[in-house]
């Protein structure tokens, strides 16, 4: 399971890092497809925090 959302998160940042450096970036040596990992991850965690920043908004006076 792991693996999947590892592989999910690395294509996400590989293409995101892509559309930043006008397509040079590949994501394929450790460093850079550690970065693609990370920044693919903070992209998918980005809808969960939005719903909990909403939800704690929406629950004040």
């Amino acid at each position: 399971m792991d693996f999947i959302i590892d592989w999910i998160a690395h294509r996400i940042g590989v293409f995101v890092l892509g559309l930043l450096s006008g397509g040079r970036f590949k994501g394929e040596s450790g460093f850079a497809w550690g970065w693609a990992v990370v920044v693919g991850g903070m992209i998918l965690l980005c809808p969960f925090a939005v719903f909990i920043a909403w939800l704690i908004y929406a629950s004040g006076p």
